[in-house]
């Protein structure tokens, strides 16, 4: 009896730790770097990617569906978007430490866990593809969100930047 006991000791033990490491391998495979905690840059081709005076406080990504169609014209193509397709969403908050209250044309690259760029970027408050809009007041807070049509669910890191130059016009 003592033995079957330890046996099954053994075997609840095994158990356990192997579910706890399966656990914490998948746990860990879920999650991607966030970017927070930093000034902003513009890409490489642009202003050979000089960082701004926009501060990224948070971000965030998760999984989501559009909540409205939509359609835009880029240089790319038309492109059409319907209510409930399924989406990447990327959304945080910045802080415009310019001396002057600006709309900003927020980009980002995302990767899936084949090391595919996911885009484009296809956001209601955008008049164009591949950027989202977000203001903020002089020393404020603004807040914004990108959507990437997408079905899977396996980005595994994004990028943000600044696309264009800070206007005090949305842009068009």
């Amino acid at each position: 009896m003592n033995n079957k006991l330890i046996l099954f000791l053994i075997v609840a033990v095994v158990v356990s730790i192997s579910g706890f490491i399966i656990s914490q391998i998948l746990f860990t495979s879920n999650q991607i770097n966030q970017q927070n905690g930093e000034y902003l840059h513009y890409r490489k081709d642009y202003h050979d990617g000089k960082e701004t005076k926009v501060f990224l406080i948070d971000s965030n990504q998760y999984y989501g569906v559009h909540e409205q169609s939509f359609n835009r014209s880029g240089v790319r193509g038309f492109y059409s978007i319907k209510k409930g397709e399924s989406c990447v969403i990327i959304n945080g908050t910045i802080k415009n430490d310019y001396n002057k209250d600006f709309y900003f044309s927020i980009t980002a690259d995302v990767y899936n866990s084949k090391e595919e760029k996911i885009e484009p970027i296809l956001t209601i408050n955008s008049p164009r593809p591949s950027f989202t809009v977000a203001y903020a007041k002089s020393g404020s807070r603004g807040f914004f969100e990108i959507r990437i049509k997408y079905d899977e669910k396996d980005i595994i890191r994004y990028e943000l930047f600044i696309a264009f130059e800070p206007t005090e016009k949305p842009p068009t």
